[in-house]
């Protein structure tokens, strides 16, 4: 049998004895939650809804959204939900899973310091008095309300120069960033200012691969191709 000298136990035990001294003394933060706790939505001020999903303004962060699913309305009396769907053993929340794959893929293909500059960044998931909630990144105006989104902007102001050459701009940094912009739509991007006061277009939905083939997920070029002829549709439209 080995047997260590007493000095060698001496020496191990004293930065054990100096970590418990450590944490002993360190003081505990003045307020501190659990980040499992329920969050409340029932006094919470709803903002959005949409075919599956409600958005709910953060209870206690105004500069955060809660995106939950609608079960009764997904479950409405004739309402069809492809067979695909059904098996799916994260139903209808796979569209979180959609987005947060998206954010994630988007976000390394930029590179920037700052993160992601092209959409609503994600801040994590919830869980929720209304089940498991998508927590993301509020964009508002100059005065801190809800951003308008592009087509309450053509709808007010027209389509001039200026938004054009932005719109551009930003379905330049789509494709640069490989997004899969499913949902090309006008009222899917908003205009405004994201948490860090930058001010640009942001995709806040409409965003992830849904195909059962990804091909434009796995193909930059394909993708490319489809987000310029889908850019020219929406231009067309909005002039």
């Amino acid at each position: 049998m080995f047997q260590t000298p007493a000095q060698h136990d001496v020496a191990l035990q004293a930065p054990i004895a100096l970590e418990a001294a450590v944490l002993t003394a360190a003081p505990l933060p003045a307020f501190s939650c659990c980040p499992f706790q329920v969050m409340d939505l029932t006094q919470a001020t709803l903002v959005a809804t949409g075919s599956e999903r409600d958005v709910y303004l953060h209870p206690s962060d105004k500069s955060l959204l809660v995106k939950i699913i609608n079960r009764s309305r997904i479950n409405e009396p004739g309402r069809k939900r492809p067979w695909h769907k059904r098996l799916l053993r994260e139903d209808a929340h796979r569209v979180f899973i959609s987005e947060l794959i998206e954010y994630v893929a988007t976000t390394v293909q930029q590179g920037l310091p700052q993160g992601n500059i092209l959409m609503a960044r994600i801040s994590g998931l919830a869980l929720t008095s209304q089940g498991l909630g998508l927590v993301v990144e509020r964009i508002v105006d100059a005065y801190g309300d809800p951003a308008p989104t592009l087509k309450q902007i053509v709808a007010q102001q027209g389509f001039g120069p200026e938004l054009q050459g932005k719109l551009q701009a930003f379905f330049g940094g789509l494709i640069d960033a490989h997004v899969i912009f499913n949902d090309v739509s006008a009222r899917n991007i908003v205009v405004g200012f994201n948490a860090s006061g930058r001010e640009g277009l942001y995709l806040v939905d409409g965003f992830g691969p849904k195909q059962l083939l990804p091909l434009y997920a796995w193909s930059k070029s394909l993708n490319r191709r489809r987000l310029l002829r889908k850019y020219g549709e929406l231009t067309r439209k909005l002039s």
